[in-house]
């Protein structure tokens, strides 16, 4: 048998490179055309993710930017703009306070507070002054029915005045067949402290001094002459602490006074004892209180007597306020002995303020003493009529 090689057909054989290319055109071809479609899907994903990035950001500035409505579990509603929040916390702004932290955990719901309706340009009118008690109101998610949102925190309470001084100062002039001369004035200083535990009680120091001096010209003397005599010398001075104590209107005081008088013939006078009171009425404007209490007091005279005795007090006074400018107070006291009630001594005070500007008052005051036992030659009752200028600070 003979064997022939076949000679290898080139035209009809393919090469193995170039089947290899004919073979692998085709994948590169479908490749190619697969390509396109899987970037436009990436594409489309990325640009539904920036959509949502963009709409979530501007949901958040719109968040931040709008005014809205916080409602709490203690039925309080807060207005203001969204600052940040997290989720322990929201802090937002609103008119009164910069940046207030609420808890989410104390958060009921929230609502966007819709935009108050603009009025016509030709109605518009300036803004009445708002009232002191409304402040960051802003109109509820119903018409007509405002939002009252919690006040802004009050302003600290000036400090309590615990001094109080009033100054007066009078004269009186006559003139005729005897020229007279009266000069007098009062001090009283005023030191008021409320008790912490219950600031309606208080502990209370006042002094009261006043002074009186006067001269009489035209007295008929000795050979025809005229001569000057004292009219008015006298001094009186007192101090009297108090204290209230209980839960009702009772307290305790002690006073203490000295002073003399020439016309009276009294060149010492001086008294001191303690006693209890009770605040009858207590009023914004008007204030009356009962005293009872033993006063010893010692005269000495200047026609040579002593009087050494035990009084007991009964005193009462009151302040009323009549209106904004006028004052109307009085004060009367009473010291029967306490061996023989008929023999006493008694003493009234009352005084008109009015208010003529700022802590500047015109005062009319009528003074009363009565002695049954008085010094040799002196009436029993002494009664002056004063008008005078006052100052309070």
């Amino acid at each position: 048998m003979t064997c022939r090689r076949q000679r290898p057909n080139f035209r009809t054989m393919r090469s193995t490179n170039r089947s290899l290319e004919v073979s692998g055109a085709p994948p590169r071809r479908s490749r190619a055309k697969s390509l396109p479609g899987a970037s436009q899907g990436a594409f489309q994903w990325a640009r539904k993710t920036l959509l949502f990035m963009v709409l979530l950001f501007a949901a958040l500035i719109s968040t931040r930017g709008e005014t809205i409505i916080l409602h709490l579990k203690n039925g309080d509603r807060l207005a203001g703009t969204i600052i940040s929040e997290d989720t322990n916390r929201v802090i937002i702004s609103t008119t009164w306070v910069k940046e207030l932290a609420v808890p989410v955990s104390e958060i009921v719901k929230r609502e966007s507070a819709p935009a108050p309706a603009t009025p016509p340009v030709a109605e518009q009118k300036p803004p009445p002054s708002p009232p002191s008690t409304v402040t960051n109101v802003v109109p509820s998610a119903k018409a007509g029915a405002p939002v009252a949102v919690a006040a802004p925190p009050p302003k600290p309470a000036p400090k309590p005045k615990h001094w109080k001084g009033e100054l007066k100062v009078g004269a009186d002039f006559i003139k005729g067949a005897k020229d007279q001369q009266i000069y007098y004035g009062r001090f009283k200083l005023t030191y008021e402290h409320p008790y912490a535990g219950n600031p309606k009680q208080f502990f209370r120091n006042i002094v009261d001094y006043s002074v009186d001096y006067g001269r009489t010209e035209g007295v008929a003397g000795t050979n025809g002459h005229t001569d000057s005599v004292v009219s008015a010398n006298r001094m009186d001075g007192s101090d009297k602490t108090d204290f209230d104590f209980g839960k009702q209107k009772l307290f305790v005081y002690n006073l203490g006074a000295a002073g003399y008088d020439e016309i009276r013939k009294i060149d010492l006078h001086y008294e001191i004892g303690p006693g209890m009171g009770y605040h009858l009425l207590t009023r914004t404007n008007f204030v009356l209180n009962g005293e009872f209490g033993v006063n010893y007091q010692v005269q000495d005279r200047s026609d040579n007597t002593k009087t050494e005795k035990f009084y007991f007090r009964l005193a009462q006074d009151l302040t009323w306020k009549v209106n904004k400018t006028l004052t109307f107070t009085e004060k009367f006291e009473f010291f029967p002995q306490v061996e023989e009630f008929s023999e006493y001594r008694s003493r009234f005070e009352t005084t008109l303020s009015y208010g003529i500007w700022q802590n500047i008052s015109l005062n009319v005051s009528v003074l009363d003493l009565y002695d049954t036992q008085p010094a040799t030659s002196v009436p029993n009752n002494d009664l002056q009529i004063r008008s005078s200028l006052g100052f309070t600070f």
